[in-house]
């Protein structure tokens, strides 16, 4: 998780939470009440409740804007039981509290980053999930049953042992021969840094 996580009172008007998203350039902000999480403005709740709305940010409070109660999880929740809560509740981020206090906040890409949880989502159906959240899976999880689309997409290049988790090898966009072209590329990059007496 992050541990600094950028914070914004209920009362504060909506173009102050816009201004602030943009100078610290993200997605949402965890809007707290004397330190205790009470919601979480994204800019997804910007675009439907303030623009297909016409409001007007200056007078517009970010306690009505903001998606109430917040869902959050607990420092010690697992990594892949939090990527789970998100897809059952449809959201990518996820305040983190400790007894009534915001401690920090994950994002449902920095769980799908993670060792172990591509491969735990993998064995759950999501069937459910909305196609938003579906299409941020689809990046990171290997399903055998959508080889021709996972084709058309960039490997996210989470390495392990040389290859991403998941790896499609032969099946993938970015497999020349017998090898993934990136790691080739990566590693002969690699090589160019090298003094010339040190390449074998």
């Amino acid at each position: 998780m992050v541990e600094k996580v950028v914070t914004i009172e209920p009362s504060a008007a909506v173009k102050k939470a816009a201004e602030l998203m943009n100078l610290h350039e993200i997605g949402c902000l965890i809007v707290v009440d004397c330190e205790k999480p009470v919601g979480i403005l994204t800019e997804r709740d910007m675009l439907k409740r303030m623009i297909c709305e016409a409001r007007e940010s200056e007078t517009t409070r970010v306690v009505d804007v903001m998606s109430k109660p917040p869902i959050s999880a607990s420092p010690d929740m697992r990594a892949g039981d939090a990527a789970k809560l998100m897809f059952e509740r449809n959201i990518k981020k996820l305040p983190v509290v400790e007894n009534g206090r915001l401690v920090g906040l994950v994002t449902l890409t920095d769980l799908l980053r993670t060792e172990g949880v591509t491969a735990f989502l993998n064995r759950l159906s999501l069937d459910n999930a909305s196609k938003r959240m579906k299409n941020a899976a689809d990046i990171y999880c290997y399903d055998p049953d959508h080889v021709v689309m996972q084709r058309k997409r960039k490997c996210p290049l989470m390495m392990k042992d040389g290859f991403s988790i998941g790896c499609l090898l032969g099946d993938c966009m970015w497999w020349a021969e017998d090898e993934c072209a990136l790691v080739k590329i990566s590693r002969r990059s690699s090589f160019e840094e090298l003094p010339e007496a040190s390449i074998p």
